[in-house]
């Protein structure tokens, strides 16, 4: 399980999401479970990621923590550029 810094880098990655960049990614969760998401809302703790289609239940939201978040994969292609409003740096290559 992360912890609440773990918690706090997670709320600010998402504070500072671009925004002409879409919400468009998969989540990965500490279970290793993957949910894929074309959008998303958040508070300080929780995380809400609209699904485009379904999952095998039927649910198209899914409330998230954000310390069972292990990793998220953004899957828009996104120029190498708005990593640095992000707050990243460094350069990354063409490809």
């Amino acid at each position: 399980m992360a912890d609440s810094s773990e918690t706090n880098t997670w709320h600010q990655l998402l504070e500072r999401w671009p925004k002409d960049m879409p919400q468009k990614g998969v989540i990965m969760t500490e279970l290793n479970e993957s949910i894929p998401f074309v959008g998303f809302v958040y508070d300080d703790t929780l995380m809400v990621v609209q699904r485009q289609t379904p999952d095998a239940i039927g649910a198209r939201q899914a409330i998230i923590p954000f310390r069972a978040i292990s990793y998220i994969k953004i899957t828009a292609i996104v120029l190498p550029k708005a990593y640095t409003e992000f707050g990243f740096k460094g350069t990354l290559p063409k490809v």
